[in-house]
């Protein structure tokens, strides 16, 4: 999760067990919705590298994602926390800190959070993607 400025603030990771990686896309979207409400934003923006997930979350319900249906349901009560929600598609190479993320969480035993300090490994894929990191 990212601040106004783009610097990181908080991340987190978990073991799930997902039937699909669309499944795994939408949980994770889900759970950063709840990590944001809790930490009291009211503006967000989103992003995926899953076109699927992004064209249902917009309405585009032509992609047959229907395995997803009740987890869209669970985004759009989320989403109604805030006052913006901006969801925008990114490509699977500018998401390279999203899949580090997630391999965390796959060798976690417990869940893992981050607050203002990720791990070392991320820390390096995100000076690597000249975003703001911490020191």
């Amino acid at each position: 999760m990212r601040n106004h400025n783009k610097d990181f603030c908080y991340g987190f990771a978990s073991k799930r067990c997902c039937n699909s990686a669309l499944n795994a896309e939408t949980e994770a979207a889900i759970e950063a919705l709840r990590c944001a409400s809790l930490r009291g934003y009211s503006k967000i923006e989103m992003e995926s590298d899953s076109k699927v997930l992004i064209d249902n979350i917009k309405g585009n319900v032509c992609t047959k994602a229907w395995t997803i249906l009740p987890l869209l349901d669970e985004i759009r009560r989320l989403s109604a926390r805030f006052s913006d929600v901006e969801w925008c598609w990114i490509p699977r190479g500018a998401n390279r800190a999203a899949h580090v993320t997630a391999a965390i969480g796959l060798r976690a035993v417990c869940p893992q959070g981050w607050a203002n300090q990720p791990p070392p490994s991320l820390v390096r894929v995100l000076a690597s993607d000249g975003l703001p990191s911490p020191p």
